[in-house]
């Protein structure tokens, strides 16, 4: 499709253009993924030219053979056909799709301007394909930022046909969202585009939709050349839970096309491209001022008429009178000077333009914070606390963005607020004087701020249980009787599989009915089996086999409010309990007014406060466990402080729990309790977890509680590690020198082993390896590419294989090549 100038552009403004004219691919573009880091070396190569980010969610190679152009059109095909390949920790894989991909490095490389890309996405389960930016070969830090403009296939609130999926990962950190366009976007082409300000924001588009943007305010914006990559990747299984993963029904060909990119740029703006098909701007004057030179004046000659004196006769001489000619100069007319019209520039008024909600779907509960931006036209200052009202009765205060064109509200959800089906900002408070202007002193248009968020839910209430009652309430019930036991909620929950009740009489009560409603009913009929008890207490909830209880927007409830004793409620198994109801108070007069002491506080022990865990997948027993001197208690643990991003799951019957607040039997505490982290940034956040343990009394309902307990869990896992030299025989690389290459190789791949050693563990020690490298041709075609940079490409290659969740646009470690490799830092692959 013939793409147009974005608005705010003209197509004099159109500085790169590439249309895939012909039959073969122009000189912009490499047949495989490559980087800074690895200084243009293709990524996990397997020496025919091939490429793939390789890690683990990649089902797909990448080979020169699956790319094409034919009818203006850049095909990228994926093919069901096995291929041998090598994956990001160096090991040569098998991937069961061939596929093909494109980068710009060192050739089409920009920095600031609006690029859009027209392209049709594959379709079929598990089609991932990609269109993204990492530094160029211009940039000097290394691959510390990538950009993707649009990553298909990831499932979100809509069918992943439909979702556009945009993330920027920095050193500071990642943002990114999954969007139901609400249109299929396989079906035909669509133009991807991004506004990209150095240094100060980027702004994404959907066929001139903006869909997203962010600010410096948000996070680290890149100021640097970059560079293109398109691909047609494929997910295997281990992306099930986020993204469609190859299986029996994808397609046996699935076809990328894209059919033109442009880049435009402002003359003046100071954004800069290089590449072939660059064109030269015109940059021409705003304004011209007519000349105001006077022209010149010539004076006409005049001349003196000749005087002849008369012969002198002596003695009387008569002077003749002479008399001068008048001389008049001609008027000289000053032509009139016209001053060009002076058109004031119209004022603008600063104004909203969009709004913007993180998280933008699901459901939020008490305790959850959401972030609301605002967005400008220009630049705005705040002055005061602005506020936005909410449609739950709530309030988002402002925090940040003054000086930007950007500004951040933010709200907790509180117990208080209004269950709504979909958040809306319904106006904008300025208290107290506080206001929102641009630098000339305009106060903001601020009507565009009202908006609604469908698909962001709010359900202040949590499920729990809050009450529990008997039927029959109190007597004595013999072997054969039922007994029904019914749970209130303070909410409509669902139910799914078998929920059974623990009781004190060593029986269970199982579920009858109820999901859809604020109450479950359970049953039991008393058994021979049975213990004789003079209260009936129903001692915990059982979840077996993936049961649940659940209220309508999936929460979990809360079962702890199940713990009950039933006084007076008597279950006799024995065959002469009968005839003693009449004479009750006789026989169980100890019972029905039990004298044991009050619960004693169990024990909670901890191995270790402080726990490190690497993210994105990485796990640490949390080391924990209970103890009770009163083996009739029932004993529970409850964390709080759980983030996110971290998941504990128990030995007991494998279950896995999430939230700020969790309730763990002793049991499912005593079989082991696992920590797994799916961190996904670059910092090293610490989460700290309170464990607090109660007993209580099943007879009495006496509760004993023990002083709570702390753990710091640190994500990711510091390094300590210890590294053997490892060296390596060169043979036959023209274009190394022996001594200073061979250091530098040896360097690099000693640290490699570092890297591993962190995946195996801190004390993990490797033995010096003899390694011999073959000769390769240099990336580039250039003297300066080396058998280090080699080394550095295969070490990098290898981080971002370790560094958990995958996409097509990893962000390997960055080291610069040679002697200078050294004195770099380098920053972990940020994680999808």
């Amino acid at each position: 499709m013939a793409l147009s100038a974005p608005v705010g552009f003209a197509s004099s403004d159109l500085v790169y253009q590439e249309n895939f004219s012909g039959t073969a691919l122009g000189s912009d573009w490499h047949t495989y993924i490559t980087s800074k880091a690895a200084n243009g070396w293709p990524w996990n190569t397997n020496g025919s030219g091939g490429s793939t980010p390789g890690g683990p969610y990649n089902a797909d190679y990448d080979v020169p053979s699956q790319v094409s152009v034919s009818n203006g059109t850049l095909d990228l095909t994926a093919i069901r056909q096995s291929i041998s390949g090598v994956n990001q920790g160096g090991t040569a894989q098998t991937f069961p799709v061939t596929s093909g991909a494109v980068s710009s490095y060192g050739n089409f490389e920009f920095n600031g301007g609006y690029l859009q890309i027209s392209m049709k996405a594959p379709s079929g389960d598990g089609a991932w394909p990609g269109l993204w930016l990492m530094p160029g070969n211009g940039s000097g830090s290394g691959d510390n930022f990538e950009l993707d403009i649009q990553e298909g296939g990831f499932t979100g609130s809509g069918p992943a046909d439909q979702n556009f999926s945009w993330h920027l990962h920095g050193p500071s950190g990642w943002v990114g969202d999954t969007i139901d366009s609400g249109i299929d976007l396989t079906a035909g082409f669509h133009t991807y585009g991004i506004y990209w300000d150095p240094g100060k924001s980027i702004t994404w588009y959907l066929d001139g939709k903006q869909m997203a943007q962010v600010t410096s305010a948000q996070v680290a914006i890149p100021d640097e050349p970059m560079q293109l990559m398109m691909n047609n990747g494929v997910a295997n299984s281990n992306a099930s839970g986020w993204h469609t993963a190859l299986d029996s029904s994808t397609p046996s060909s699935m076809q990328m096309q894209i059919d033109q990119v442009q880049l435009y740029q402002k003359a003046g703006s100071g954004e800069t491209v290089t590449g072939a098909n660059v064109s030269p701007q015109t940059i021409s004057s705003t304004s011209t001022t007519p000349s105001t030179t006077q022209p010149a004046v010539t004076q006409p000659a005049v001349t003196q008429p000749a005087v002849t004196q008369p012969a002198v006769t002596q003695p009387a001489v008569t002077q003749p009178a002479v008399t001068q000619p008048a001389v008049t100069q001609p008027a000289v007319t000053q032509p009139a000077v016209t001053q060009p019209a002076v058109t004031q520039p119209a004022v603008t008024q600063p104004a909203v333009t969009q709004v913007a909600a993180s998280p933008a779907t699901g459901i939020e509960h008490t305790g959850d914070a959401i972030t609301l931006t605002v967005g400008f036209n220009k630049a705005v200052t705040v002055t005061g606390t602005p506020a936005l009202s909410l449609n739950d009765g709530g309030t988002a205060s402002y925090v940040g963005g003054s000086g930007t064109n950007a500004l951040t509200f933010r709200t907790t959800v509180a117990p208080t607020d209004t269950n709504t089906s979909a958040l809306a900002i319904t106006g904008v408070n300025l208290p107290s004087g506080a206001s929102i202007k641009d630098a000339s002193g305009i106060a903001a248009n601020l009507s565009g701020a009202v908006k609604t968020f469908s698909g962001l839910q709010i359900d202040p209430v949590l499920p729990a249980v809050t009450q529990a009652t008997a039927s029959p309430g109190t007597g004595t019930e013999h072997v054969g009787d039922a007994v029904t036991l019914t749970l209130g909620f303070n909410e409509a929950v669902a139910v799914s599989g078998t929920p059974t009740l623990s009781l004190n009489n060593g029986a269970t009560a199982t579920y009858v009915g109820g999901s859809g409603t604020g109450a479950l009913n359970f049953r039991t009929t008393v058994a021979s089996t049975d213990t004789n008890t003079s209260a009936l207490a129903i001692t915990g909830v059982n979840l077996p086999n993936g049961a649940s209880i659940k209220d309508a927007s999936g929460v979990a409830a809360n079962l702890a409010g199940a713990v009950k004793t039933f006084s007076g409620l008597h279950v006799a198994t024995s065959s002469t309990a009968p005839s003693t109801p009449t004479t009750t108070p006789t026989t169980p007069t100890t019972p029905a007014t039990p004298t044991t002491p009050p619960s004693i506080a169990p024990v909670l022990t901890i191995a270790d406060p402080t726990l490190n865990v690497s993210g994105l997948g990485g796990t640490v027993d949390l080391g924990v466990k209970v103890t009770t001197t009163d083996p009739n208690d029932v004993v529970t643990v409850k964390v709080t402080g759980l983030p996110r991003y971290e998941r504990i799951t128990d030995k007991l019957d494998g279950k896995t729990f999430a939230g700020k607040n969790i309730t763990l039997t002793a049991a499912q505490v005593d079989s082991g309790l696992t920590l797994q982290s799916n961190y996904k940034g670059a910092a090293h956040p610490v989460a700290t977890l309170t464990l607090t343990a109660t007993a209580k009394d099943p007879v009495t309902g006496a509760v004993a509680t023990a002083s709570p307990r702390t753990i710091a869990v640190t994500d990711p896992r510091p390094s300590a590690t210890t590294t053997s030299p490892r060296v390596i025989a060169q043979t036959d690389h023209e274009h190394a020198p022996a001594t200073s290459l061979g250091s530098s190789a040896t360097r690099g791949l000693a640290l490699l082993h570092e890297h591993k050693n962190l995946v195996a563990g801190p004390t993990t020690t490797f033995a010096p390896r003899n390694s011999a490298m073959a000769d390769h041709p240099l990336a580039t075609g250039t003297a300066t590419a080396s058998l280090a940079s080699q080394s550095f490409a295969v070490l990098n290659q290898y981080l971002a294989g370790h560094s958990g969740h995958v996409d097509p646009g990893q962000i390997v470690a960055s080291l610069s090549n040679g002697a200078n490799w050294n004195h770099d830092s380098y920053l972990t692959r940020p994680q999808h």
